[in-house]
């Protein structure tokens, strides 16, 4: 059985149409999934054993009815859970969107830890300051932190539509993610993004407000691929409190870290730990402020985890 919709912001009815014979996966929803055809429909096929671990940006390949086989992806963006298990968050992405906001203020080393992600998929890191009406200085600060990498927060907000032209020129042309913390207001900007465009979802995104503690609640459990015009596309994920990217190695921290990796070949010892060795390179980057401090710290935070794992 298949389902179709105008966009895939809602699939409210159902037809007997065959599967297209190639499709974009717009949502996984556990043992089901939702696929894109080229016209922009959506179909939901129940999903079988034999067809693997399917996520929002997969490529499948059906026989009418039922998914035959995943095409290869080029990448995917991969987090660890909190028993260390890999989840794969979404595939086939050009642009990830790291979002952050005043409220919930930014977990620390957020940041960081999704830019080793992003490096190592590769894809292109962007940074969002959003509901920048609350705190106007905020995507200055994020400038001052992350600038020497050549990242630059873009301030946004849906309240008052700030940033939202620049935005929908800066996504042009490829896949975009976003990413954060819960209560950021991803799927918000998403929701105003795709009205802007007059590709609004039939139905409208789920959000909330933040709770009293300040911690956004979780309202979109599944990433979903909205399709823009130009084979461009917005990514709607999940929201997190944490965030530990998948590190098989020490050359997976390495290109993470490029800012220190690239000091890092000037120290002394190769196996410098950038504390308190002599010659080290990034801790005299560190002391004149041409490297964040804490940077490093994030880079030592993570090297600490991955040598518990092994």
């Amino acid at each position: 059985m298949s389902r179709s919709a105008r966009n895939p912001g809602s699939a409210d009815s159902t037809t007997a149409d065959p599967l297209p014979a190639r499709a974009r996966v717009a949502a996984r929803l556990n043992q089901r999934a939702d696929l894109l055809d080229e016209d922009g429909h959506l179909h939901r096929v129940q999903l079988q054993r034999r067809t693997g671990d399917l996520v929002c940006g997969d490529r499948v390949e059906t026989d009418g009815h039922r998914i035959l086989r995943r095409e290869p992806r080029r990448n995917a963006l991969v987090r660890r859970d909190g028993y260390g298990r890999r989840k794969t968050i979404a595939a086939g992405v050009d642009r990830v969107w790291i979002v952050v906001a005043p409220e919930p203020a930014p977990a620390r080393f957020l940041i960081d830890r999704f830019l080793v992600a992003i490096h190592n998929l590769p894809a292109e890191p962007r940074l969002l300051f959003n509901k920048c009406e609350l705190d106007p200085g905020g995507a200055r600060r994020l400038d001052r932190q992350y600038g020497h990498l050549g990242l630059h927060a873009l301030p946004v907000s849906v309240h008052e539509g700030t940033g939202l032209d620049a935005l929908a020129a800066a996504a042009e042309g490829g896949s975009n993610i976003l990413v954060g913390q819960s209560g950021t207001g991803k799927s918000s900007l998403i929701d105003a993004l795709l009205r802007r465009a007059g590709n609004a979802p039939d139905q409208a995104l789920q959000t909330a407000t933040l709770g009293q503690t300040g911690e956004g609640r979780h309202t979109t459990t599944t990433a979903r691929w909205y399709p823009l015009a130009g084979n461009g596309a917005w990514i709607d994920s999940p929201g997190v409190r944490d965030f530990t990217p998948e590190l098989d190695d020490a050359d997976a921290l390495e290109r993470g870290f490029p800012d220190i990796a690239e000091r890092a070949r000037e120290c002394r010892f190769r196996d410098c730990r950038h504390a308190a060795e002599p010659g080290c390179a990034v801790g005299v980057a560190v002391a004149a402020c041409e490297l964040p401090r804490e940077r490093l710290e994030a880079w030592q935070e993570l090297r600490a985890e991955t040598r518990r794992r092994d």
